[in-house]
């Protein structure tokens, strides 16, 4: 077997002192440019910090930091999209570019990170980074101070009945009272820089943290804990996302506008109402920062990291380049070894396909963790509140549970490459056939106004769809957008019911307000599916880290996160948001319409779910299909350095 040490003899900074009486003093030893280590004989070093100094307390602030920024990108952020789009007038497919910044930005820092970062002093790092996205959070918060009052009052029922295109001139109906003027609009659409320019931040900010942190991690605990502290690393990045979904759905139960919300008559229930979506950006903005600072206490590399380091053999593929960082001790010194470096790693199939597998459930877990409250919502009827709740309980439990047993299953068997390659592959095939769960849905209303005679009525009334007023037939069957939609001329607000509606079969009567789910069994089933998704997902997530970290020398491990994380946030998590945003506006029945009275210019009101879930379940099926055979090719080009090595003293023992 070969071993590190050539190579991590260079790696060794100061030595041990002789005696008890000069513990204090540091050799003289020449070290590499860059590479100083720092004195761990200061004395406040040892009297404040050093009990620090352990994998355990390592493992907790990383863990803290990870549990922040899951909270804010994959769970407050996520939680407020519908809320951002109703206040600010946007489509799915915007929010979605909104929501893809993050990732995209993120990709021109994280490659040199994981190439630098990994070489200087990673706490640092990993510190200034998340002191960035503290500032980028409380900017993405800061529209809602900056904008006017959200203005949004269906209450007005005189002015939503059917009329005639000239009375409807007459009586104002797009007034400063009941809507957002032009100004207005494009105002709050200024407001959008804040939201690029937060995510951007945040992008930036929190592109070291994972390439760089498991790096850090890893190389300062043994073979045989790694893989759990990293199960437990993911489980924190798991509930991380659940608790800003489940915080985030309690707050968006609170009117955006604290001051006058005992003003507002709305409930949660209204298709208008808005949340106080910003104020889970604005609490975590301070909490990032004092978790930058804890990191600053800890050094650059822990006390018997050199000893670890000498104690592990190289599994790494046999042709990423171990031979060539083992013969240059210097490798990593001059700027054209970040070349060298790449080319190295591009040339490790088993890498270059885990990374495959990595960029399309990046694709997977994006989308989905951005619209699946969006989901429950229109497919199933609930509340914004609701459905981030539901989503941030599933990945609790099913996220974190999953990454946790993954973890512990990795410890306890001392899984190689390819047997957890073959757990990996063994996952893939049982989630082809659980994501069939994206084909259950409520079943629809009788009709909600989208069909032939919701157009006539819309054309012979002048009705508008700037604003959502559903009213219900009285057999509770059959919703429609608003009054003017069901074509009702009166109303009589003692009793909250339209009269005079042509357009209601069997009836003129309806009710003021929606009509209410249907019985749903399916959304039981929907939530239990749900769960299994999401812990067959991250049950893999520690085996296929695993494998990624062995399949390149140990000098590579930070370049090859941050390599595999820029792939990822370019191919998967970049594009996912928007992909997954369009086929939403695809399936787009009404849409909000402009001060004009057309259609298509706000966010969409009504969706066909009959071809949301048929679209969703194609994307999903085609990613996870895509992920089950690069972990195939991954397995079947892997060869290991001690295999070859193996394979030379048979050869050698033969011709003896």
């Amino acid at each position: 077997m070969t071993s590190h040490r050539s190579y991590d003899a260079v790696l060794t900074k100061v030595d041990k002192p002789a005696t008890e009486s000069n513990s204090d003093a540091v050799s003289m030893t020449t070290y590499p440019p860059g590479e100083v280590k720092e004195d761990q004989s200061k004395e406040t070093d040892k009297s404040c910090c050093s009990y620090l100094h352990k994998p355990a307390w390592l493992l907790f602030a990383i863990c803290i930091l990870c549990f922040i920024q899951g909270s804010v990108t994959d769970g407050f952020v996520n939680t407020c999209v519908t809320s951002i789009e109703r206040r600010f007038e946007l489509t799915s497919t915007q929010s979605g570019i909104i929501i893809s910044l993050n990732p995209f930005t993120g990709v021109f820092v994280t490659l040199f990170a994981g190439y630098f970062g990994g070489r200087g002093h990673k706490a640092h790092w990993i510190a200034a980074g998340m002191g960035l996205y503290a500032i980028g959070s409380f900017l993405f918060a800061l529209p809602h101070f900056l904008s006017g009052p959200y203005r949004y009052d269906p209450t007005h029922a005189s002015s939503n009945l059917c009329s005639s295109a000239s009375e409807e001139e007459g009586k104002g109906f797009n007034s400063t009272s009941d809507h957002t003027t032009t100004d207005e609009v494009s105002e709050t659409s200024g407001y959008l820089y804040y939201f690029v320019i937060g995510q951007v931040l945040m992008g930036i900010g929190g592109a070291p943290l994972f390439p760089i942190g498991i790096a850090y991690l890893d190389e300062n605990v043994s073979v045989r804990r790694s893989g759990l502290y990293i199960g437990i690393l993911y489980t924190m990045a798991c509930l991380g996302p659940a608790a800003g979904y489940i915080i985030g759905g309690l707050l968006l139960n609170t009117y955006t506008d604290i001051r006058v919300s005992h003003e507002v008559t709305m409930t949660p229930d209204d298709p208008g109402w808005v949340g106080a979506w910003w104020m889970g950006m604005l609490v975590a903005s301070p909490l990032a920062l004092a978790a930058a600072a804890f990191m600053l206490l800890f050094p650059r590399e822990l006390p018997g990291s050199d000893e670890l380091r000498s104690q592990k053999i190289s599994v790494a593929h046999s042709r990423s380049g171990y031979d060539t960082l083992k013969t240059r001790p210097d490798f990593g010194e001059k700027p054209s070894d970040f070349f060298v470096a790449l080319w190295l790693l591009i040339k490790n199939p088993t890498l270059m396909f885990l990374s495959g597998v990595a960029i399309f459930g990046g694709m997977l877990t994006m989308g989905l963790a951005t619209y699946l409250p969006k989901i429950l919502e229109t497919s199933f009827g609930q509340t914004a509140s609701f459905s981030a709740a539901v989503v941030g309980a599933t990945v609790v439990i099913g996220g974190s549970g999953g990454s946790f047993l993954g973890g512990w299953l990795v410890r306890k068997y001392c899984w190689d490459i390819k047997q957890n390659i073959t757990f990996c592959i063994v996952i893939s095939i049982w989630s082809v056939f659980v994501l069939l769960i994206f084909l259950l849905r409520c079943p629809d209303l009788a009709d909600v106004s989208t069909d032939d005679s919701f157009e006539t009525c819309l054309s012979s009334c002048a009705c508008l769809t700037q604003q959502h007023h559903p009213v219900c037939s009285t057999d509770g069957l059959t919703e429609y957008f608003s009054p003017c939609h069901a074509g009702c001329t009166q109303h009589f607000s003692t009793n909250n019911t339209f009269g005079g509606c042509s357009c209601v079969p069997g009836t003129t009567m309806v009710l003021e307000g929606t009509c209410g789910s249907l019985d749903c069994p399916q959304l039981i089933v929907f939530i239990i599916g749900l769960f299994i998704c999401i812990f067959s997902g991250f049950v893999v997530a520690a085996p296929a880290l695993h494998a990624t970290l062995r399949c390149v020398p140990e000098s590579q491990r930070s370049f090859a996160l941050g390599f595999t994380a820029v792939l990822v946030k370019i191919f998967g998590s970049f594009p996912a948001p928007i992909i997954f945003g369009a086929i939403f506006d695809s399936t787009c029945a009404v849409w909000q319409a402009d001060e004009s009275g057309q259609d298509g210019r706000g966010s969409c009101w009504i969706y066909d779910t009959r071809k949301l879930s048929n679209r969703l379940l194609i994307i999903c099926e085609i990613l996870v299909i895509a992920e089950l055979t690069g972990y195939i090719f991954s397995i079947y080009f892997y060869n290991s350095v001690t295999s070859e090595d193996e394979k030379v003293e048979d050869e050698s023992k033969n011709r003896e």
